[in-house]
């Protein structure tokens, strides 16, 4: 039955080709329909369109059938139908595909828009003409004036049509005039529109400037070159193209900081593949440019390869580094491990003030790390950052240390009222490298009990107390062991003159001159690890810092058990070895 009008659906149905669907009109995309002859073998689509112009949801069903004589592509279908929900007021399509395989005349049964199996919308009937070959051409379409249009006839086109929507392919063969292809280039680049096909033309023509624009632009060949390059013809920088970038690693903490035989090795994975990355750029060169020797410096850095980071940093010339910023914190950076404090603090007094929170922290951090060292105390540059916050925390936590030094058993403190000193005489060749956990069962190194034991009171107001040591023990090899508060201390009494504190809890120590408290940098740190299967292994190395601090714990590495015990020895050549054991940072 025909519609009754009781459900306005509106249906509407028209005939394209995929191949030129649209047209621009004053730079808006407009429908082109086929309305009036088809060709045979060629392809053409339907798209069906329905409305729903109420206020009120409608389920319907959309049929749609293929014209008599024609043969679906694209997956179609001969009938088909399709279910549509439409929402108030909006629209949806319907499209399908054929194609002629002989001309003559066919009728199309339209789309029957149904609902609740009745028929409430039908679209306008059409009779179809199918030809061998076209009875018209409209010589006014891109097609047909790319192929056949003067040249003139082309540039009229180009300049009153957006070029971007043209298939600007189509007039390739054209270009080899060139005349044409001068004339072309200027036209698209004053629209700002490239086509790679036409731009290949400038290396026919032996156009450099349009040659050069092509290179850059064909990824392909660009992928061909291996590397960055710097011709008259092509620049290949790996940084623009995005096919490298520098990375920040905030912290990396190597395990090392000396080679382990005859080639240094980078146990971190992603680093490792960073760090060739860029040797493998700068291969590349004949010689580094300023910015290559300071991506140089950075990553030299980063394996803790300080004398070959001095040498190459010493090498840029900073007037001719782009990323100055980058430089001086370099710069400052440097200067801390010269021991040349002031620079440093020259270099990082400039950005104080500076509006990116991140190097303005990053500079504010150098300048606490030389308070610090110059005894003024911790401060925080970074409420946020991990590492920071431990150097304060720790400050609050119950602490102490033991050190011999000539013959007086040296005891520093925090939070403590008294310690118990025990005294064990010991064999020098059972330290650190043969068993460096000798400790772990009683906390002793040797095999015979404590020779004398004592109490001691810690007065107060004070955080360092000489306890001589017993007339009797003072020309004994002797381990002094302290305890206090569920914590001990193991000293060697030989020669040393270092005032070594642990903080457990953070995985860090401080070593100071033991007379005047300051803080001794470059002293070397080695630690082992004693693992939950009972293993013992190597853990890292490295040496302490303008302020006498070092993380001995952090590694970038971890191990796969959990770590029971640390056991440390921190060596100096010119003040002697202390020998420690730590448990294992709670957080």
């Amino acid at each position: 039955e025909a519609p009754d009008g009781k459900v306005p659906v509106l249906v509407g149905q028209n005939f394209y080709k995929p191949t030129d669907r649209f047209r621009e009109e004053n730079g808006e995309k407009i429908d082109k329909y086929v309305t009036a002859e088809f060709i045979i073998n060629t392809v053409y689509g339907c798209q069906v369109v329905v409305t729903n112009p109420t206020s009120t949801r409608q389920r319907l069903s959309v049929l749609v059938q293929l014209p008599t004589g024609a043969i679906p592509v694209a997956n179609g279908q001969n009938t088909k139908t399709v279910q549509v929900d439409l929402e108030p007021y909006r629209t949806q399509t319907v499209d399908y595909q054929f194609y002629f395989p002989r001309s003559g005349r066919f009728a199309h049964f339209p789309a029957h828009v149904a609902k609740a199996e009745r028929v409430v919308a039908v679209a306008p009937t059409a009779q179809i003409e199918v030809l061998d070959k076209p009875r018209s051409i409209d010589t006014g379409s891109w097609d047909y004036l790319s192929q056949f249009g003067t040249d003139d006839e082309v540039f009229a086109v180009m300049n009153r049509e957006n070029c971007s929507a043209l298939n600007l392919d189509k007039i390739a063969f054209r270009v080899k005039d060139r005349a044409f292809f001068e004339k072309a280039t200027a036209l698209l680049k004053s629209r700002h529109v490239f086509n790679v096909t036409l731009w290949s033309y400038g290396i026919f023509h032996n156009a450099p400037a349009v040659a050069k624009e092509y290179l850059a632009h064909n990824d392909a060949i660009v992928a061909q070159c291996g590397g960055p390059i710097d011709t008259a013809l092509l620049t290949v920088d790996p940084i623009a193209r995005f096919a490298y970038e520098h990375l920040e690693y905030k912290p990396l903490v190597n395990a090392r900081t000396h080679a382990l035989g005859n080639r240094r090795q980078i146990v971190n994975g992603a680093f490792n593949e960073q760090y060739h990355r860029l040797l493998k750029t700068l291969t590349y060169h004949t010689q580094l440019a300023d910015a290559d020797l300071l991506a140089t410096t950075y990553y030299l850095l980063l394996q803790d390869r300080i004398e070959e980071a001095q040498v190459a940093f010493s090498r840029v010339n900073p007037e001719l580094v782009p990323t100055r910023i980058q430089y001086d914190y370099c710069a400052a950076y440097m200067a801390l491990f010269e021991s040349n404090p002031l620079k440093a603090r020259s270099i990082a007094a400039r950005y104080v003030a500076h509006p990116v929170d991140r190097w303005r922290i990053s500079f504010a951090a150098v300048i606490n790390h030389i308070d610090e060292a110059e005894g003024k105390g911790p401060r925080v540059a970074d409420p946020d950052d991990k590492g920071q916050n431990q150097g304060n925390l720790a400050a609050t936590e119950p602490a102490f240390e033991a050190a011999v030094q000539g013959r007086n058993v040296n005891l520093s403190w925090q939070n403590l009222e008294a310690v118990t000193i025990n005294y064990i005489p010991m064999d020098v060749e059972l330290l650190f490298s043969r068993t460096p956990f000798a400790q772990a069962t009683g906390g002793q190194f040797a095999f015979t009990k404590p020779a004398t034991s004592q109490v001691v009171k810690l007065p107060a107001g004070k955080d360092k107390v000489a306890i001589p040591l017993p007339d009797d023990l003072q020309k004994r090899n002797m381990l002094v062991e302290v305890t206090a508060a569920g914590k001990t201390r193991v000293a060697t009494y030989f020669a040393t003159d270092m005032d070594v504190k642990f903080t457990e809890n953070y995985g860090s120590l401080k070593v100071a001159d033991n007379v005047d408290g300051k803080p001794l940098p470059k002293v070397y740190v080695k630690v082992y690890v004693k693992l939950a299967d009972g293993s013992v292994k190597f853990h890292k190395d490295g040496y302490t810092d303008l302020r006498g601090r070092f993380d001995y714990a952090s590694v970038n590495t971890p191990e796969r058990q959990a770590i029971q015990r640390f056991s440390v020895l921190i060596l100096s050549e010119e003040r002697g070895a202390v020998i420690r054991e730590a448990a294992p940072p709670q957080q």
